[in-house]
C-alpha cells in the first residue's frame, strides 16, 4: 500500500471512528463545564472582493490573519473545546489507532520505477513519520543513494509537507518543494545530487506540481 496514503487513511479513519462513537455516547451528567455545551463561534467582519463587477463577501477573512492573537485565541478556543467533548473516548480512540498501526507494514518498499539511468522508489523506516526517497543506477542491485530524507527535512520543524519533486533528465539535480507551516507556502530547493548539497532556495505560494 502507498505509504502516504496509508498514513492518511489511518488518521483519517481514526477521526471518523472517534466521532462516530463519541456521537453515541453520553457526555456525563455531572460536568457542566459551558465549553461542553457551547462551542466557540468566529466573529464575523466581512470582506468585499468585487469580480467582474459581483460582489462577494467572507466573513472570515480575518482568520488568514496568523499574527492576529484574536485568530490565536479563536483556534485555541475550538482545540479546548474539542478536547473537553471527546475526552470521554481519549481509551477508545488510543485502541483504535493501536489495532490500525498494527495491520500496517511500517518498514516498507514501494514498487520502484524507472526513469534515465536509474530506478527510483520510496521507502519507510518504522517509528519515522516521514517516507525516504532513493535510487539506484541501473538496476535495483546497485548501491542504495537517499537523495531525500523528509524525516531529516522535518527536524526542528512543527510541520513539513513534500510538495513537488522532480529529477532532472540527466540525473544530476533534484527541484523539490517543502511547506513548513501548513499554510500552503512552499519554499523551492534544488539539490545537486553529485555533491548533496542545496544550490538554490526560492519562496513561492503554492504548488502545483503533484510529487512522483
Amino acid at each position: 500500500m502507498n505509504k502516504p496514503f496509508s498514513r492518511f487513511f489511518l488518521s483519517g479513519s481514526l477521526v471518523f471512528g472517534a466521532l462516530l462513537i463519541a456521537s453515541e455516547l453520553q457526555l456525563p451528567a455531572a460536568d457542566d463545564s459551558p465549553s461542553l455545551h457551547a462551542p466557540p463561534v468566529a466573529k464575523k467582519v466581512p470582506k468585499i472582493t468585487e469580480v467582474n463587477g459581483h460582489k462577494l463577501v467572507d466573513n472570515y477573512f480575518w482568520l488568514r490573519d496568523k499574527k492576529n492573537p484574536e485568530v490565536k485565541a479563536y483556534l485555541e478556543a475550538e482545540n479546548a473545546y474539542t478536547d473537553a467533548l471527546m475526552k470521554p473516548t481519549e481509551g477508545l480512540q488510543k485502541k483504535l489507532y493501536d489495532e490500525m498501526l498494527s495491520r500496517i507494514k511500517e518498514t516498507d518498499v514501494e514498487v520502484p520505477y524507472k526513469e534515465g539511468g536509474y530506478f527510483y522508489y520510496v521507502r519507510t523506516e518504522a517509528g519515522k513519520q516521514y517516507p525516504i526517497r532513493c535510487r539506484r543506477k541501473g538496476s535495483m542491485d546497485a548501491p542504495e543513494e537517499v537523495i531525500l530524507d523528509v524525516n531529516e527535512l522535518a527536524k526542528g520543524q512543527a510541520f513539513m509537507s513534500l510538495g513537488a519533486f522532480d529529477v532532472s533528465d540527466d540525473g544530476n539535480l533534484l527541484a523539490y518543494t517543502t511547506d513548513n507551516s501548513g499554510f500552503r507556502q512552499f519554499t523551492l530547493s534544488v539539490k545537486d545530487l553529485r555533491t548533496g548539497n542545496n544550490a538554490f532556495y526560492a519562496q513561492v505560494e503554492k504548488s502545483f506540481a503533484s510529487s512522483k
